[in-house]
């Protein structure tokens, strides 16, 4: 009994426990993830632009400026004149040069166009957030290239109104009658969707109360009071939301923004503006390159008729192994067995998404997981022919075949960690399921399969090799 390793006992049963609460767990709670070819839903993939700033400085102002610093830093004593005039020469020319070296930067920065890669990532979290408020969950947002943000959302059918929310700057501008800006939504603090009554005795109409912050406030009381008895348009991006006349100035902060009747039409319209206003603003413009509704192409026919191919998968490569090697299939089959349950509880412990990249993984995985026990079987016979002991035997295969076991392992894991890191969203779920596979087999193999022959062998040292698919050991003539 002291060649019986219970540590891996332990390891066993702790694994599998996990395993098992976590496949109970998340089929009790509905939480099993299907990605967009079995389950549907909206595919955008959308190009960032970068947002051209209408707000340029004038040449002329730029050189008045630099002029009247070079009157302030030039008052000296009239003993130093010819100094100061040789001085002014030269600060002339060094300001005429760093002005067109300016001008030139600022050109040629203009004229690119480019995005950077903050910008890209604040877009993806404002996406995020916007379609967090939308309602919807298990949504994809990836970065692709340098200027390419790919949206999956399972489950929604609406292209349109996930495209106006989506791709929507939303930037939020309150204007006097003569066009100029007075607040913007940099100083909003929240937006929210509501339903307010707006006479004494009128329904209840769909609003976005918005809530400035303390710079905002200051911003939003001088607006008002500066502009009583006249009107101040609010605008989201382009598009005028309302014009409404001010009667008094308003201090606390309060801006209601109305959307008429309580219609459809209008609740959604509030609903949209909220979200938009909420998320924030993107700071790129996006254009959408693709969209379209995918159908649930596999759908829930196709996820049943892929649990009964697993299970008749399975059930044929467990004849395979007891026809092949008699009771070490057996072992097999129970170390496969074992296997499935590790793997399903960590796929689903880790919230991996099934797709169809991710079934695919998991067939392959389930023939590396086989290979795994394959190997050392087969090195357990070579050793068992050789004239040791099913126990020796069980060691020495260990011990030469785990090594080739490892390292083919090892070499898929360097592989699959290369696919996450650059590939697209379904090629990264197509890693993560391989790479849970890859662990969930070497876990079985090392542990589960080893603990189980070595019992055998210690429990029974006369043990029958034929019942194990065995030959006779080789004797010397």
């Amino acid at each position: 009994m002291k060649r019986i390793r219970w540590g891996q006992l332990i390891v066993i049963i702790v694994v599998l426990g996990l395993s098992i609460w976590s496949i109970g767990f998340n089929y009790s709670k509905n939480l099993i993830k299907y990605g967009l070819d079995l389950r549907g839903g909206v595919h955008l993939v959308m190009e960032a632009q970068a947002i051209k700033e209408t707000g340029e400085i004038p040449q002329e102002e730029l050189i008045e400026s630099e002029s009247e610093e070079t009157t302030e830093n030039t008052n000296v004593e009239a003993s130093e004149e010819a100094t100061e005039i040789d001085s002014e020469q030269v600060t002339e020319e060094s300001q005429e040069d760093n002005l067109v070296i300016t001008n030139e930067i600022l050109q040629s920065e203009k004229e690119s166009g480019s995005i950077t890669a903050e910008e890209l990532k604040q877009a993806k979290k404002v996406i995020e957030k916007r379609i967090n408020y939308l309602g919807v969950s298990e949504a994809t947002v990836s970065i692709q290239g340098k200027d390419r943000i790919v949206v999956d959302i399972p489950g929604y059918s609406d292209v349109d109104q996930a495209k106006d929310i989506i791709g929507r700057v939303a930037v939020l501008t309150f204007k006097d009658e003569n066009g100029t800006v007075l607040v913007t939504g940099k100083n909003l603090k929240k937006a929210t969707f509501a339903y307010q009554q707006m006479e004494q005795m009128g329904a209840r109409e769909p609003v976005v109360q918005l809530e400035w912050d303390e710079i905002g406030k200051e911003l939003f009381a001088k607006a008002t009071r500066e502009n009583v008895e006249k009107t101040i348009s609010i605008y989201l991006d382009e598009s005028l939301l309302i014009a409404p006349k001010v009667n008094e100035e308003i201090t606390s902060g309060d801006a209601v923004i109305t959307f008429g009747s309580k219609t459809e039409e209008s609740i959604k319209e509030a609903q949209e503006v909220a979200i938009l206003l909420q998320g924030g603003s993107l700071p790129v413009k996006m254009s959408f390159l693709e969209e379209r509704v995918v159908g649930p192409s596999l759908g829930q026919d196709t996820i049943k008729s892929s649990e009964v191919g697993s299970i008749i998968a399975i059930l044929g490569i467990i004849l395979f192994l007891l026809l092949m090697y008699k009771l070490l299939g057996g072992v097999g089959a129970l170390a496969l067995l074992m296997y499935s349950i590790i793997y399903l509880g960590f796929l689903l412990g880790i919230r991996a998404t099934l797709s169809l990249p991710a079934i695919g993984a998991m067939v392959l995985s389930v023939g590396m997981a086989v290979d795994s026990n394959v190997i050392v079987f087969e090195r357990i016979k070579e050793e068992y022919a050789k004239g040791r002991t099913f126990l020796s035997a069980i060691g020495a295969g260990y011990a030469h075949g785990w090594t080739a076991i490892f390292d083919s392992n090892f070499s898929m894991l360097i592989a699959m960690i290369i696919l996450y890191s650059f590939g697209t969203t379904q090629i990264r779920g197509f890693a993560i399921t391989l790479v849970a596979g890859i662990l969930a087999a070497l876990i079985t193999s090392y542990f589960f399969t080893q603990f189980i022959l070595s019992l055998i062998a210690v429990t029974n040292p006369k043990v029958n090799g034929k019942l194990f698919g065995l030959q006779s050991p080789e004797k010397d003539n």
